[in-house]
Parts: structure tokens; sequence; C-alpha cells
């Protein structure tokens, strides 16, 4: 699509996380780039049902894809609109606020990706993680690249935005062409065919139509 980049398949997620071997969706790949982690990180966000995650799972998303990189330091709670904050602490039950908070943050980042690549894109969302300091201008040898830049007191869902925002400023065209999100379960990958766009391989014999659902 001349972009240049790759397509390769992302590693299985640690079982520590969420106990499981399902495997990430294949994405981009811009070797050497560091918003790679930050990339990796938002789509396994996005990977895993708003039902898995336990405080411990998120807590260790935020260390492994935002805190060790030294991206932001770790938030003692997480917030999301319309959601009841949780405490980011292991010993604290997060039970159904866990879940929703999750769910509208993850239908929040979906719905944003979709505009994206529509027809008419819409994509304020890029504008709105500059402008709001959730990405800042850096350089990785020698090249100007773009790095997320999320605060404690951010939204999950524009933390989120904000590691995708990394990488897609690099090269929105790519993602024009490239980016599929599933018509029946919302699930984010990245296709080499355009007519293959609508869904993912586990809905590919579905009618399009359904409702996305991204819990």
């Amino acid at each position: 699509m001349g972009s240049g980049r790759n397509i390769d398949e992302a590693g299985r997620r640690s079982p520590r996380r969420l106990h499981t071997s399902r495997t990430l969706p294949s994405f981009p790949t811009h070797p050497g780039l560091q918003s790679i982690t930050g990339l990796r990180g938002a789509l396994e966000f996005l990977e895993w049902p708003a039902s898995e995650w336990t405080i411990k799972d998120l807590q260790d998303w935020f260390v492994d894809h935002l805190v060790t990189p030294g991206l932001m330091k770790r938030p003692q709670i997480v917030r999301e609109p319309g959601a009841t904050p949780v405490m980011l602490d292991p010993r604290a039950d997060g039970g159904s606020n866990l879940e929703e908070l999750i769910y509208k943050a993850r239908g929040r980042v979906i719905t944003a990706l979709r505009g994206l690549i529509a027809p008419v894109a819409d994509d304020r969302f890029l504008n709105a993680a500059i402008y709001g300091g959730r990405v800042r201008r850096a350089a990785v040898g020698g090249r100007p690249v773009w790095v997320a830049s999320p605060r404690e007191i951010d939204f999950l869902g524009d933390i989120v935005l904000s590691l995708l925002a990394a990488d897609i400023l690099l090269d929105r065209e790519f993602y024009r062409a490239h980016l599929c999100i599933c018509e029946v379960c919302g699930r984010v990958s990245f296709k080499d065919s355009p007519d293959a766009r609508g869904v993912c391989a586990e809905h590919r014999s579905h009618v399009s139509g359904f409702t996305p659902r991204v819990r």
C-alpha cells in the first residue's frame, strides 16, 4: 500500500496475565521505534474481554507498557467517563466496577479507531492527544517520532489512545489501508486485503451487520 511497513504476528500473552494462550492480533512493525512497545500494549488491552481482567492484570499492564518504558508514572486510581473509579491496588476487589470501566474505555477506543478508517475520516482523537499533551515529539536513532506521554490523571481510554496515536502519527495512511475492526466482535487487527477488513479470522464466515461487541 506504499507505506513500506511489514505485518507480523505478535507473540502470545504471558500466562501470568489472564491465564490464557490466545494469540494477539497481527500488527505492523517499525524496526527500532520505541513506540512499538506502546502499540503492543494498546492491542493487548483491546484484545481481552473486560470480564477477564483483574486489578492485578491492569496493574501489570500499566507497569509493562507504560511505567517500565518510562512513558508515565503508575496511577493510584484509574478513571473513565461514566464508570466508577477503581483503585489500582491488587488487594482491592474491582468486581463489576473494573469490568464496566474497562468496557467503557475499550468502547471509546474502538469508536475512535472506527472513525479513523471511516470513508470520511474522523481523526479528532489524534489532535486531542497532541493538544492534551498525551503524545510528544522525540527522536529515536536520529529519526523524529511521536512518543506517548499520558499522565496519571488521564482517563484510561485516553491513555490507551495515546499509545495508538504515537504510532498512527508516524504513518496514518498505513492504518487507513490496513486497520481492521471486526463488525461482529470488535477485535482490532491488521489485514493485507481491503475486502477482509470488516471481520477477524474467527468471524470471517459471519454476515456483516452485527452489533459490535467489545467486552
